[in-house]
């Protein structure tokens, strides 16, 4: 499932995939492909196949 988030640290727009199979709750790090930042991504299933999705700073 594709999302479009925006970087904390530089503000681009991209789009990240969150994969389904992953589980109900999902925590991992992926570095911005616009500014090469890591952030910690947090996706919860809301519903069947969608997302609520959280992105953090790795500084914080």
């Amino acid at each position: 499932m594709d999302i479009e988030i925006e970087c904390p640290y530089c503000g681009e727009l991209v789009t990240i995939f969150v994969d389904p199979s992953g589980g109900e709750s999902q925590t991992y790090v992926e570095d911005c492909p616009a500014c090469c930042r890591p952030w910690t991504i947090h996706a919860v299933e809301e519903e069947p196949g969608g997302f609520a999705v959280g992105v953090a700073r790795q500084d914080e």
